[in-house]
């Protein structure tokens, strides 16, 4: 599926991340009467101070430019800038993610957009709703917004929270305009303050932490702590700060403390050593210091971002580092979806999908990838295809550039082949094996064990084939891991039983034809 971009998906991300924030003082009052007691953190997205082509060029800069997801939001950055001055037309500027531990029993997090003085409601609201549309694809994806307005705001939530927003004015009096007004002036931000459900929990349930930061626990976290809040802005001079509010000097002076100690122990780290380069770090570590003033312990990377070109310098083998990590974490997730949707497949029809359907005479038509798309949540898609009809028909052919992200490589270099529905996801094809034609084989076929058998396989790059082609990996029993060797030193697969592995590319090639038979009689050991 295309992967839409809009400004609420920035503001969902802002929610979720570390790297969010919150409020101006001209929609406080807005914000306050959607605020109840139990609301323990308050997330904002500010689209009057955002710059994204030059976060784009900053991102590209630091190395994220060689990611898939740089790809996308560069190729889509012309769509993203046309929602946000469509919703900076209609009067939204700026939105909140309201934070509550209820939300996960409740469907999700709550948002308020207030609107700008002399901005129709009406017209607004549809704005959003096309928005909001955009982005979850709406009920078809199981996605059920729903927007309204009250008190000089726009809302919107799914159904467990919208009711709420609707007819629960918040009665709170506590005056949060110091926390907000510290952390606003960037793109995003998030400041949590907590309720006194979350700081008893945290108070009672906080584990001891070891070493320098022992004196970290629960009830200096519970007590001790007004708000927690950190901001970023986005544009040609970013910024990224946190803060601290204390109840006392003497909290502050605690908080400043474990974080220094956390600094000097991250300091001489062998791992911290490996990533930064050592001319840098006493740079990085002393430009990220906290300062305590009064009650307000702060952390600025203002000093690292003066200076871009020496913070891409410095950054370039963290985020190279990161990147590499990144796609096996992604591999590896998406495979486990990929299995799990082939596990669904046989509890339905009592065996695994074939490799590929068939015609009356034998023909092959579309690849199994395309027959569990709707265990993917996918079936959309699966009811455009013509399953009577080979893969390059006139009419299942122009759905090949309509390969869902599930099988996308998330390697920025894979980013065109993507685009042209080429996948990497394979199963190991060929006599005795599970995937053989169009033979159908049941669990009670692997004899060697589910646990002990490959199902699905990342092959290297250059064996990708389009996506809904009845084409896969042809296994080489003489040579078993020939096809599957990858520049990330790993060959990643997925079992009958669900789980997923990696194995160094030096794995023995006898136990990898081991693993690929369902049949042989042999049982390896990893």
């Amino acid at each position: 599926m295309k992967l839409v971009f809009s400004t609420l998906a920035l503001l969902i991300v802002a929610t979720l991340s570390p790297q969010a924030a919150i409020a101006q003082n001209s929609n406080s009052a807005a914000l306050k009467k959607f605020a109840t007691p139990d609301v323990l953190g308050v997330a904002y997205l500010d689209l009057d101070n955002m710059d994204l082509k030059e976060s784009m060029k900053l991102l590209g800069s630091l190395g994220f430019d060689e990611t898939v997801n740089y790809r996308k939001m560069q190729e889509e950055l012309s769509e993203i800038e046309g929602n946000i001055a469509t919703l900076k037309e209609a009067g939204i500027t700026r939105g909140y993610a309201l934070l509550r531990m209820s939300d996960i029993s409740a469907h999700g997090t709550s948002f308020v957009f207030p609107l700008k003085e002399g901005a129709d409601s009406a017209k607004s609201k549809q704005v959003l709703d096309s928005v909001i549309e955009k982005l979850t694809g709406g009920k078809n994806k199981g996605f059920h917004f729903q927007t309204g307005f009250r008190d000089g705001a726009l809302f919107a939530a799914e159904k467990g929270n919208f009711d709420r927003l609707k007819n629960e004015i918040a009665d709170d009096s506590t005056d949060r305009s110091d926390m907000l007004q510290a952390i606003d002036g960037g793109s995003m931000g998030i400041v949590i303050f907590g309720d006194d459900d979350s700081r008893r929990v945290v108070k009672e349930m906080m584990p001891p932490l070891p070493g320098p930061f022992a004196k970290l626990n629960g009830e200096l976290i519970a007590d001790g702590a007004k708000w927690i809040g950190l901001s970023a802005k986005l544009d040609s001079s970013p910024a990224l700060n946190f803060e601290i509010e204390a109840n006392d000097a003497e909290s502050a002076a605690t908080f400043q403390s474990v974080i220094k100690d956390g600094l000097k122990l991250a300091k001489f780290a062998p791992q911290v050593r490996e990533v930064l380069p050592k001319s840098e770090v006493k740079f990085v570590f002393d430009a990220i210091a906290p300062e305590q003033e009064g009650t307000r312990v702060s952390m600025s990377a203002s000093k690292l971002t003066e200076d871009l070109d020496r913070l891409a310098k410095v950054l370039a083998p963290q985020v190279k580092m990161a990147r590499k990590a990144a796609v096996k974490t992604q591999l590896m997730n998406t495979l486990r979806q990929q299995i799990l949707a082939m596990l669904n497949y046989e509890s339905a029809y009592r065996h695994f999908p074939a490799q590929y359907s068939v015609d009356a005479a034998g023909k092959p038509l579309l690849s199994w990838r395309v027959h569990i798309l709707p265990f993917l949540d996918q079936n959309d898609l699966y009811q455009q295809f013509k399953l009577d009809e080979p893969w390059d028909s006139e009419h299942n052919i122009k759905l090949v550039e309509k390969m869902p992200e599930i099988y996308w490589d998330m390697r920025g270099e894979a980013f065109d082949r993507n685009k042209a529905g080429k996948t990497i996801f394979q199963v190991p094809a060929g006599e005795k094996l599970i995937f053989n034609a169009d033979k159908e084989i049941q669990f009670r076929d692997i004899t060697d064990g589910s646990s002990n058998t490959i199902s699905i396989v990342v092959v290297a790059s250059e064996n990708a084939v389009p996506w809904t082609k009845p084409v896969d990996w042809k296994v080489d029993l003489e040579d078993s891991t020939n096809g599957v060797i990858r520049k990330s030193d790993t060959i990643i697969f997925a079992m009958c039983d669900g789980s997923v592995q990696s194995v160094p590319k030096d794995f023995s090639p006898d136990k990898f034809k081991n693993l690929i038979q369902p049949q042989d009689g042999v049982a390896v050991e990893w």
